[in-house]
């Protein structure tokens, strides 16, 4: 690893864009088409993990058919891609750690069909990221973060994460790593405390300069 030098891991799906509560919904009638029914708070109380994790910790154990779950999930949100909004000063965030040559990477656990749809409302198609596709275990294991921070060739323990729920938190917490949270993702001030968080914010806007 390189000397000390801080650097900084986005989070996509509900941190620069502006996108729970539709990942709510298309969850919501993906699990009720297959005769499912979980409660809504529930459903949002579990956004932030990978799918492979999201839907046995939903339904209290593994059942057959997860993968058409997440699949019908997937189709479900992409019909709506066109609703999805940037979170306030997401880009300006972006654009500060460019101009101000800080390391950072973008790490979600949106699959590549779901981090095309994410990044193409962000509005920046040319932004490199680490997605779950590039590991085995998705959020809240840590190996998303693990992989971005080889990516940039720093100690994960010099980087900072940006997320919005407390399943980053406890990622980020498994390797050392700091996590600073917003509340876009929708999760109270306690519960993303509670996951680890050394400071929660409103919105990537709040960050600007700070990181």
């Amino acid at each position: 690893m390189d000397d000390y030098q801080p650097s900084v891991l986005l989070d996509l799906d509900g941190t620069l864009v502006d996108s729970v509560f539709l990942h709510v919904v298309a969850w919501d009638a993906a699990l009720r088409a297959a005769g499912h029914r979980v409660p809504m708070w529930r459903i949002h109380e579990g956004i932030g993990m990978g799918s492979k994790r999201l839907v046995p910790w939903l339904l209290g154990g593994h059942v057959d058919g997860t993968s058409e779950l997440s699949d019908d999930h997937e189709r479900r949100f992409l019909e709506h891609a066109d609703e999805l909004q940037t979170t306030p000063g997401a880009k300006a965030l972006i654009d500060d750690l460019e101009r101000r040559d800080i390391p950072f990477l973008v790490a979600t656990s949106a699959t590549a069909q779901l981090r095309e749809a994410l990044v193409e409302a962000l509005g920046m198609p040319d932004l490199t990221t680490a997605d779950a596709d590039d590991v085995s275990s998705p959020k809240p294991a840590p190996d998303l973060l693990l992989a971005a921070s080889a990516t940039l060739g720093l100690d994960p323990a010099h980087a900072t994460l940006v997320g919005d729920s407390p399943w980053d938190g406890e990622a980020a917490a498994a390797i050392g790593m700091r996590f600073i949270a917003v509340r876009t993702g929708g999760f109270g001030d306690d519960r993303l405390l509670d996951g680890g968080a050394s400071s929660v914010v409103d919105d990537p806007r709040a960050l600007v300069g700070r990181l």
